[in-house]
């Protein structure tokens, strides 16, 4: 039995197809990703959805649901998060969406997201066995932060660290090379944000697990310098994140496409603001050391409906 979750995010657009297999583990069929930048405009105080932005983000829509059909789920759920929270006309993509393919989005809630992907994390055999961790979902619009005590989420945040929002926010014109001064002024702002925030009173972080696009796309990146197994490297390390940061941010974004050919052009743009959030975070948890994980919140929602349907596994 499988089931298909499309997320609406804030950069991008996924679609999981998982199924549980014996013993119930939650095993990824298929997935696929597609850029679908709904944060634009955020970072600028716009908060509102064009009219080529719905009509774009139904043509990605609809490519991805054709893709989850040829495995046949049994159940197919869509759901949005940051970026239509925070759009005053979401409502009309919500409509278009259930017009053209008879699916209802549901735009989840902050603490929702963050049940989710605790319970994601949950089904990642190599992070089954903490009973106790920090994690973190970096997006385009937003990141949110959480303590997870036995499965469970604790000290629930969301800052407006996304990607997207930041690098709109700072760095200018996204082609060029970022100048030391908006670096500097992100850095501030990302420190200022996490030290003022009641989250920063929780508990020390020993063990920070972290999800999201960009935090798949470091893990890809250090691979490749490293030249190591990307799925045996899981474990990245602040001294490797920051070495690649120094050569991202040495970079415009035509060199930077031609030295990280593995890095796509709709997230190299923004790239930048993003390696920065994640040093600042580990900085502020004073962590040598994250653990990526796949287990996101798209698997959370596929482990959900799963044990609905079947609540023998």
């Amino acid at each position: 039995m499988k089931v298909a979750i499309l997320d609406i995010g804030s950069n991008t657009t996924k679609i999981l197809v998982a199924e549980k297999v014996e013993l119930g583990l939650l095993t990824e069929v298929a997935q696929k990703s597609l850029p679908c930048r709904l944060a634009t405009g955020i970072g600028k105080g716009e908060f509102i959805l064009s009219a080529s932005a719905i009509e774009s983000t139904v043509k990605v829509i609809s490519e991805l649901l054709i893709f989850s059909k040829k495995f046949s789920p049994v159940l197919t759920k869509i759901v949005a998060t940051e970026a239509l929270r925070r759009l005053s006309n979401a409502d009309v993509l919500i409509d278009r969406i259930k017009k053209d393919f008879g699916i209802l989005i549901e735009v989840i809630s902050g603490s929702q997201e963050a049940s989710y992907i605790a319970r994601g994390l949950s089904t990642d055999p190599v992070i089954s066995s903490l009973t106790e961790f920090h994690a973190i979902d970096l997006g385009g619009g937003s990141l949110e932060i959480m303590r997870v005590i036995n499965g469970t989420p604790q000290d629930v945040t969301s800052l407006p660290l996304g990607a997207v929002v930041l690098a709109e926010k700072f760095l200018g014109n996204l082609s060029l090379k970022p100048l030391c001064k908006d670096i500097l002024a992100m850095q501030n702002y990302i420190s200022k944000m996490l030290k003022d925030d009641p989250f920063s009173i929780t508990q020390k972080c020993v063990h920070l697990v972290g999800t999201g696009g960009s935090i798949l796309f470091i893990r890809r990146l250090i691979s490749s310098f490293k030249n190591i197994e990307f799925l045996s490297n899981s474990n990245l390390s602040l001294s490797d994140i920051e070495k690649i940061t120094n050569q991202v941010n040495s970079l415009s974004l035509s060199e930077r496409t031609v030295q990280f050919d593995k890095l796509p052009r709709d997230r190299a743009d923004v790239f930048p603001a993003a390696l920065i959030v994640v040093l600042e975070l580990m900085k502020f948890f004073k962590l040598e050391n994250l653990t990526h994980s796949f287990h996101n919140l798209r698997f959370g929602l596929a482990d959900e409906l799963l044990t609905d349907l079947d609540p023998s596994h």
